[in-house]
């Protein structure tokens, strides 16, 4: 429900949840000497917290801590709850009116989405955060959580077999789009002693922010130009194509395939749905793709389509986590 999330912002902001959890059972006037909120206001958004299980009721003006609490209170659900509320609010409210005003068709230009409507801008979802700093922090604080998840097929792809005898010199991991290079950190640290390059591309004014990790170089490049790095051993992108619609999609995997060679492999790294009983986690993030860019989560059918279009063939897919639908999936040259 909208206000319970509003609810939930509200007692992120006055650090209610961390209170009640470090410091136990609180009364209504320790809690207003904390956060010096109105003790009729603040009386008010406690009582409605402990209505709909937020946090518990332990007596007349006093609080403590449940289950839910305890979870809020983590800066994960912090993280989490600013960006979904904040940045994810608008396109839900505007959402419905959208689709009916669009007679509930495809949405396939990301400068013209839920996204544009909701927040009265002509502007792409990608120009518009770099032109508002406090949403776009609350965005790379989700993102830089949901690395730590995404990384994982670090552990089940086979990185070093794959590597052996390989060139120095030559690129072996080149992490297309891979924003301030949180991907690249990871594989030199999982694989110091592979050899070859490890290349992060993004475009200048994300580089500027880029994690300074030694044995990474940074090249500013947009993936819908040409691929200038010719013969990489693996290229990777790391949650792009869900941000795009096929034909955009296709696109930016033609690039990449013009510079492919023959031990070439494209590594994607995202959600592959499920044909049937799609979680539900997976299809909300689905309808936010929808609203915020265009673009969309696939199925294992859809990614065979998507990549036979542009003369690719899948040679492995790894689920690395199959509860939430994430998979690395292994392109080569048709």
């Amino acid at each position: 429900m909208p206000l319970q999330a509003s609810a939930a912002r509200i007692g992120h902001d006055l650090k209610i949840f961390e209170a009640l959890r470090s410091s136990g059972t609180k009364t209504l006037e320790q809690l207003q000497d904390m956060t010096n909120a109105n003790p009729i206001t603040l009386g008010r958004l406690l009582r409605y917290m402990a209505s709909v299980g937020l946090i518990r009721e332990a007596g007349v003006n006093q609080f403590e801590a449940n289950q839910t609490c305890q979870k809020l209170a983590t800066p994960e659900a912090v993280t989490t709850l600013t960006h979904f509320f904040d940045n994810g609010g608008p396109l839900f409210q505007a959402m419905p009116a959208f689709l009916r005003n669009s007679n509930y068709q495809d949405v396939t230009d990301e400068k013209a989405t839920v996204f544009q409507s909701a927040l009265k801008t002509d502007l792409d979802t990608y120009t518009w955060f770099s032109q508002n700093p406090e949403l776009l922090g609350a965005l790379v604080k989700y993102m830089a959580l949901e690395q730590s998840v995404r990384a994982r097929w670090l552990d089940e792809y086979p990185i070093e077999r794959d590597t052996q005898n390989w060139d120095p010199t030559l690129p072996v991991f080149v992490d297309v789009g891979g924003n301030v290079g949180h991907y690249c950190a990871l594989f030199r640290h999982r694989f110091p002693n592979v050899p070859g390059r490890v290349i992060l591309q993004d475009l200048p004014h994300t580089l500027a922010q880029a994690l300074q990790t030694p044995g990474v170089e940074a090249l500013a490049h947009d993936f819908f130009e040409p691929q200038p790095l010719k013969g990489a051993r693996f290229y990777h992108l790391g949650w792009i194509l869900h941000n795009w619609s096929d034909e955009k999609s296709k696109h930016i995997l033609r690039q990449i395939r013009s510079a492919m060679g023959v031990q070439s492999v494209l590594l994607i790294n995202d959600m592959i749905l499920p044909e049937t009983e799609v979680p539900a986690h997976a299809a909300a993030l689905d309808l936010v793709m929808l609203g915020g860019c265009g673009g969309r989560e696939r199925t294992m059918k859809e990614w065979r389509d998507l990549l036979g279009d542009v003369g690719l063939v899948i040679k492995e897919c790894i689920m690395y986590n199959r509860e939430l639908c994430h998979g690395i999936i292994g392109v080569v040259l048709s």
